[in-house]
């Protein structure tokens, strides 16, 4: 089964010109390291819409269910995520459905992000898994659970993305954090969590360190805990939060566009002697971000053995390689049986 464990679908705000310069913000490192935007100053407006115009950027960059699935031929299922409100620069922003394409209806708005998810699940409920987000600090704790219980119970979602980073609160917060780890345990659903560096300037590093999933770990044993994007730049740090916690995972989106095909083999091929069994790893892309085509990157994962004897070292077994692939994440959500 081949699936990809981390999408954003929709848009992230109401406002074209905010996103726009949300999306500008976090793509200025990647178009820099590319030489398409100057290093050694900010870039004008008219260098902005030129790169833009390459790219068929939109103000509002929809990606839309049906998009989402053409984006991803010979795929079985993807992963949307839902972005939960927050305020940043006076704006709420986080999934919004500006042009309801879901037909959910009503005034957009980021507080209703679980519903415009499940509203895409909808629209292609044999390809999409819809995971749920919810922010403690947006409006406390107990109005974070009762979402979650909403999001799960009534609109059906199987999981949820929480980013502690974007939203300043430490996922070590017991008062504010540990509620919402308590109900995705009683709801019976794995919890994906931003434990990872990011480009956007107002994101707290602070809170991003894998490490920080610890007292999570610990406290809850019996919760499923995905890493997103192998915990990147901190990739060890993940990988040893793995292999301390039983029920610790990690999706590869992110990482897995930053290294050549022979640093992901190495990757791979160090993860077992590491104590990392391969099963706990997971194929993602961050579509529809830049640099995450999820053909190139699937491709990149199939292919990675072609690397082997160059190195000299044995090939990763098949129904390894697979498992990362889709399998893995398949079993994680039951969408196959665990192995006798």
């Amino acid at each position: 089964m081949q699936i990809d464990a981390h999408n954003h679908i929709l848009s992230m705000g109401t406002d074209a010109e905010f996103t726009l310069g949300y999306g500008r913000e976090g793509s200025l490192c990647i178009y820099r390291s590319q030489d398409k935007l100057p290093t050694h100053r900010m870039p004008t407006a008219g260098e902005w819409e030129h790169i833009e115009a390459q790219d068929g950027k939109d103000g509002f960059g929809v990606i839309g269910p049906d998009e989402m699935v053409a984006a991803h031929p010979g795929f079985d299922k993807m992963v949307v995520l839902a972005v939960s409100p927050q305020y940043l620069d006076g704006r709420l922003m986080g999934t919004v459905d500006v042009f309801d394409v879901t037909g959910v209806g009503g005034d957009p708005s980021p507080e209703r992000c679980n519903e415009y998810i499940a509203g895409c699940v909808a629209m292609q409920p044999d390809r999409l898994i819809g995971f749920a987000s919810v922010n403690p600090r947006l409006r406390g704790p107990k109005a974070a659970v009762e979402e979650l219980g909403y999001a799960v119970e009534t609109l059906g979602l199987k999981g949820v993305k929480l980013y502690p980073m974007y939203q300043h609160w430490s996922p070590a917060d017991r008062e504010l954090a540990f509620p919402v780890f308590e109900a995705a345990r009683d709801l019976g659903i794995p919890v994906m969590v931003h434990q990872a560096g990011s480009t956007r300037i107002d994101a707290k590093m602070e809170y991003a360190r894998p490490a920080m999933l610890d007292d999570v770990g610990r406290e809850f044993r019996d919760l499923k805990v995905i890493l997103a994007h192998c915990g990147i730049p901190w990739i060890d740090e993940a990988m040893f939060m793995l292999t301390k916690h039983p029920n610790f995972y990690t999706e590869i989106s992110y990482h897995i566009a930053t290294v050549t095909r022979r640093d992901l083999f190495q990757f791979l091929h160090r993860a077992e002697p590491f104590f990392v069994p391969l099963e706990k790893i997971m194929f993602g892309t961050d579509f529809p971000g830049f640099l995450y085509d999820p053909v190139m990157l699937r491709d990149k994962l199939l292919t990675v053995n072609d690397e082997a004897a160059p190195l000299g070292l044995p090939e990763i077994p098949q129904h390894k390689i697979d498992g990362v692939m889709g399998d893995n994440f398949a079993r994680l959500v039951g969408l196959m049986e665990e192995d006798a």
